[in-house]
């Protein structure tokens, strides 16, 4: 019997590392699929030299990058994941919002409506793409281009549907990818400039220095929290306080991802108006960019710690916080106090967006080193997410090696 248990075990242990292998193994398929078809070029497609000159001098590029988009090099997956942050926008306000009766819906026809409403702006996103990188209109080829473009988003919408039941980390591998694959060669060419400077290893070690520095502190604000204490009557008397952790930059990696594609929409439609309007403007650009993060950044946090619905879980288990009744005095507690302790994260990251999409008006020849400090940040945000779910696939093989040595 205690072989037969043995063998057993082993099998499970082996069993359970397999799963893990393969869920990694499924999600680096995907990278490899996207990868290729950033590099199969879009049929009839001729870039305009207004275009090129478009994409140099603004951060659409940037934009597109961080929200799994490649504006830079036209190909059948250029949209990627950029129409799904904009219907995940969408759903989550229509969800939070409890407008035009969301809430009758089931699972199913949220998913279906997201669908839909991915589809209508991935058509749409195509179409401005195509008359934005040619002049010459053929309403033929037009017409493919755009059905290539909204079939090539859809292939990566369905990938990261996939990636996200088989594999590791949703849409994190494809948008990780769509950063490194901008990051490096910025990256690459930085070096290059400080290597033609004077003392330029004293030059390299400060970037090695602030890089390490940068990814030190956001890693400690990422898991930093403002300890929330509740009462909970099923303890003793003598227990000390529950602590509900109140992240403080809980909703940063969203903010990033649906901010940046909002914010590719502007960038997108300013081509129609005169480079003198408003629109066009970069002053306006940022600071159209900074409310727009701080915005998001509060939606995110809200949708991810509702206070209507923490007040209701806290009365339905009679937990309460110290001198608050319960109820709508915890609510408006609540809705307050996210208020406050989500300023610091929200303002860090909205400075962070504009710097790393404007800074460059102020660097001159230096403009690439704008956007290291946020590549680092979300380089380092997605690389923790994807980590956190392997360690979660991982913990049934652990648990399984920890009975074993026992």
């Amino acid at each position: 019997i205690a072989q037969f248990t043995y063998r057993g075990e082993v099998h499970l242990e082996k069993k359970n590392l397999l799963n893990v292998i393969k869920k990694v193994s499924f999600s680096l398929f995907i990278v490899i699929i996207y990868v290729m078809g950033l590099y199969i070029p879009l049929p009839f497609a001729e870039v305009t030299k207004q275009y090129m000159e478009a994409v140099k001098n603004t951060p659409i590029s940037i934009l597109g990058a961080f929200s799994g988009a490649n504006f830079t090099q036209i190909s059948i997956f250029s949209i990627g994941l950029n129409p799904l942050m904009f219907s995940m926008l969408i759903i989550q306000l229509l969800s939070f919002t409890h407008s035009f009766g969301f809430d009758a819906l089931s699972p199913k026809q949220v998913q279906y409506l997201m669908q839909f409403l991915t589809m209508i702006i991935t058509i749409i996103q195509a179409a401005l793409l195509v008359f934005a990188f040619t002049n010459r209109r053929n309403g033929l080829e037009d017409f493919e281009m755009i059905l290539i473009l909204s079939a090539g988003s859809c292939l990566v919408v369905w990938l990261c549907y996939r990636n996200m039941k088989y594999g590791v980390g949703a849409s994190a591998p494809v948008i990780l990818t769509s950063i490194l694959n901008g990051a490096i060669p910025n990256i690459i060419s930085n070096v290059k400039l400080l290597l033609t400077m004077k003392y330029a290893w004293v030059w390299l070690a400060a970037l090695a220095i602030f890089i390490l520095v940068l990814i030190k502190f956001w890693l400690a604000f990422t898991k930093a929290y403002y300890p929330l204490k509740v009462v909970n009557p099923s303890l003793p008397a003598s227990s000390n306080l529950m602590t509900v952790p109140l992240g403080l930059n809980m909703a940063a990696m969203m903010m990033y991802m649906v901010g940046m594609a909002i914010l590719t929409l502007p960038l997108m439609v300013g081509r129609y108006f005169s480079s003198s309007s408003l629109i066009n403007n970069w002053v306006f650009q940022a600071s159209f960019s900074a409310v727009m993060g701080i915005l998001i950044f509060y939606f995110f946090t809200f949708v991810n710690f509702d206070p209507k619905e923490q007040a209701k879980s806290f009365r339905n288990n009679h937990y309460y916080i110290p001198n608050i009744a319960p109820g709508r005095p915890t609510q408006r507690y609540l809705n307050r106090l996210i208020w406050i302790i989500a300023f610091p994260g929200a303002v860090l990251n909205a400075f962070q967006l504009v710097f790393g999409l404007y800074g460059g008006n102020f660097l001159g020849n230096y403009a690439g080193f704008a956007i290291i400090p946020m590549n680092v940040v979300m380089i380092t945000m997605f690389m923790g997410g994807i980590k956190d779910q392997i360690d979660t696939i991982l913990f049934p093989y652990r648990y399984d090696r920890l009975l074993k040595d026992n």
